[in-house]
Order: C-alpha cells, then structure tokens, then sequence
C-alpha cells in the first residue's frame, strides 16, 4: 500500500486556467460539429495515412466520437489531477517533498489533460476538412513525450 503523505497544497491559478481552457475547447468543437453536420456528406472520411490522405470513411455521426473521447478521457484525468499522492514518481516522496512535488504533479496531469483535449478538438475540426498529415502524427507522440520528461526533468531538481 502507497505510505505517502497526503497533504493540502496551493492549486496553481494555471490549473484553473487550462481545465477552463479544456472544458472550454470541448464545448467549442461539440457547437462547431453540430452546426456543420447539416452540410456533411453522408460518408466521410474517419482515418488518414501520414501522407493526410483519407483511407477509411464511416457515418457523418461518427464526428462525434472525438468530443465524446475528449468528455470520456478528461473526466477522469480531471479528478485524477486532484490525487498525486496515488501517482507513480522517479523520486521518493516524503513529508519534506510532498509540498514541492504534489503541486507540480498536479500541473503535470492537468497540462497533460490539456494536451489531449487539444489534440480530440483538432481533430474534430480538422476531419470536416481533411488536413490530418505528417505533422499531426508527430505532434500527437513529440508533444506529449517532451511534457513528460520536462517534468521529470522538474522532479529531479525538486528531491
């Protein structure tokens, strides 16, 4: 059983910021998708090669299923964010860290959180317009990766 501290801690006014953000950008792209189903062909394109172009197509319903992954994804990753003394660390936690390390574990997930939703909101609006390439591909593994070991890099310097 996990024997770390549980403590109470500041929330960075950034958390709040990027969970509005987030909250903000799935409402956005579930009004963009429902104003622009009407003009939808009925088949479009739901899978892109890294060259951007299309080589699956579904039901014009499926544009739907981002913001739903985006919904089903930050929920949980939301209240998640509000528990790192359960997450797992490269350091040891202890009652002399714990103040330095769980404020900065808490960004850490809501940046992550953040993250994904950007991603599940492009892509809502960039299926409609068939602009998925190379570059989404690598965005999508570069970007989270350098925020996590940025924040490792962080903990380092915070035993």
């Amino acid at each position: 059983m996990n024997s770390r501290p549980k403590i109470n801690f500041s929330v960075s006014k950034w958390v709040h910021v990027l969970n509005s953000l987030s909250v903000l950008c799935i409402l956005i792209s579930v009004v963009y998708l429902v104003m622009v189903y009407q003009n939808l062909p009925d088949r479009i394109p739901i899978h892109f090669n890294a060259q951007g172009e299309a080589n699956n197509w579904g039901s014009k319903a499926t544009i739907f299923l981002m913001p739903s992954f985006a919904i089903l994804l930050f929920i949980p990753m939301y209240f998640l964010s509000k528990v790192p003394h359960i997450y797992n660390y490269p350091i040891s936690i202890t009652e002399e860290n714990a103040p330095r390390v769980y404020p900065v574990a808490r960004f850490f997930m809501t940046i992550i959180n953040f993250e994904m939703v950007l991603i599940f909101t492009y892509v809502s609006f960039d299926i409609v317009g068939q602009y998925l390439g190379i570059w989404f591909i690598v965005t999508v593994f570069a970007v989270p990766l350098i925020t996590i070991l940025l924040f490792i890099l962080k903990l380092k310097h915070l035993k």
